[in-house]
């Protein structure tokens, strides 16, 4: 399986392409025990991690044109004729450009060799960049451009990172964990609450501060720097919030999207790109910073939000989720040729519908995977198990029909890369 989107242990691991989670370090009967106070609560911190990438894929604004295009590629594969699937090339290739976006290749992230996590009396500083995408002809493309966070140690130069559409699902999963580990101390006894998080504090910290991990943790590290926070977990939850409605704009909403002077002026042409491009990385980023001004008077709840995005040109709340609830409602413009894609794109658009609620912007964390009759994963344990929390949308057996479109796509697409762009490309650039 290509597995686009790591969980930062590799310990499990989500498939984009056929949805389905694997948990590699975890079993059915150790999350549902943590679910009632039982147990450890790392299986179900595992648990939330990969259902929050499953969650974002199904039921966002930006999963839902990443599925129509995935399954308009599929659909492609599967439909046209093997004496003309030339044709289908265009959209094969849009495709493998879309996976590799969401983390971006490794040309634009780098961790300098002398990089090693932070000590404990040093501190890190971080700086703002915008760079633009080089397309597939090798061309320099003004019209998608990202911003870059920088970080030093002192005079030491560390690393970069883009902001993308990884790092903002890669934040809310972190603080997706917390959230499950903070369900399961309101199961335990009178005391644990102070040692568990006396010993998981430290363990966050570590993550933040190592150079290899800043794809986990840079959107937290913005959202830090952004409003003055110290508090990890209160960093955590706030980006997780600033995330969503991130990953929820509709394309009008990107119009009028303005940075505060203390992002910097990309320039009108740059900022310009960004807006056409609906960069969420970029929003994010003039969000967080809207919000310094406001933290101080009206915390970081919904209050301080809302003000935030007057700040930041954006809609309020209110049109964003309104927004994003007509759109996750609409039907795909053109259907399924075949029909089992169809029926599968069919039960996944009604999860989306589902899940694509505005979360509550005054929680102290993130809101955890529904159970129940709500949508969830379809999830693979460490002893091969199949299970679902919650009501999955597919079974295993649509799950193995899109492992096999996923097959058929990539033995397409490496006849499209020789073709258009004349390499062989071993599928080894998803992640870094």
């Amino acid at each position: 399986m290509a597995r686009i989107i790591p969980e930062m242990h590799t310990l499990g691991s989500i498939n984009p392409h056929t949805l389905f989670v694997d948990v590699n370090r975890a079993s059915e009967a150790e999350i549902t025990a943590a679910r009632s106070g039982g147990g450890s609560p790392a299986g179900w911190e595992l648990y939330e991690h990969e259902a929050r990438h499953w969650r974002d894929l199904v039921g966002t604004v930006w999963g839902r044109g990443y599925l129509d295009l995935l399954f308009a590629t599929y659909d492609a594969v599967l439909t046209t004729p093997p004496n003309r699937m030339d044709t289908a090339y265009a959209t094969v290739l849009r495709l493998f450009d879309a996976d590799r976006a969401i983390l971006f290749p490794a040309y634009y992230k780098y961790v300098l060799p002398h990089a090693k996590p932070r000590g404990q009396d040093e501190r890190w500083s971080m700086g703002f960049s915008t760079g633009v995408t080089v397309g597939s002809d090798g061309e320099l493309d003004p019209s998608r451009p990202f911003i870059f966070v920088r970080f030093d140690n002192g005079p030491i130069h560390i690393a970069r990172q883009p902001m993308s559409i990884g790092t903002l699902m890669e934040v809310r999963a972190v603080a997706a964990e917390v959230a499950a580990t903070t369900a399961w101390l309101a199961g335990r006894p009178a005391g644990e609450e102070v040692v568990t998080w006396r010993l998981k504090e430290p363990q966050l910290a570590a993550m933040f501060y190592d150079p290899q991990l800043t794809t986990y943790s840079v959107a937290a590290h913005v959202t830090a720097f952004a409003t003055g926070m110290t508090d990890v977990r209160g960093a955590l939850a706030l980006a997780d919030k600033l995330a969503d409605i991130s990953l929820t704009l509709t394309a009008p909403g990107f119009a009028t999207l303005r940075p505060t002077a203390d992002l910097g002026d990309p320039g009108f042409a740059r900022l310009r790109g960004f807006r056409r491009s609906q960069s969420r990385g970029y929003a994010f980023c003039c969000l967080a910073f809207a919000l310094r001004e406001h933290v101080d008077r009206l915390g970081t709840g919904q209050a301080a939000i809302a003000a935030a995005l007057k700040t930041a040109g954006l809609p309020t709340l209110d049109r964003i989720y309104a927004d994003a609830a007509d759109l996750m409602g609409r039907r795909p413009r053109r259907p399924a040729l075949d029909p089992r894609l169809g029926g599968i794109r069919l039960k996944l658009l009604a999860a989306g519908r589902e899940l694509a609620v505005r979360p509550d912007f005054d929680a102290s964390v993130a809101t955890l995977c529904p159970d129940g009759d709500a949508p969830a994963p379809l999830i693979c344990d460490e002893g091969c198990s199949t299970f679902s929390l919650g009501q999955a949308p597919l079974d295993l057996a649509e799950s193995e029909f899109l492992f096999d479109c996923q097959n058929r796509y990539e033995a397409v697409l490496k006849t499209a890369l020789r073709a258009a762009r004349g390499l062989d490309f071993g599928f080894t650039d998803y992640v870094y």
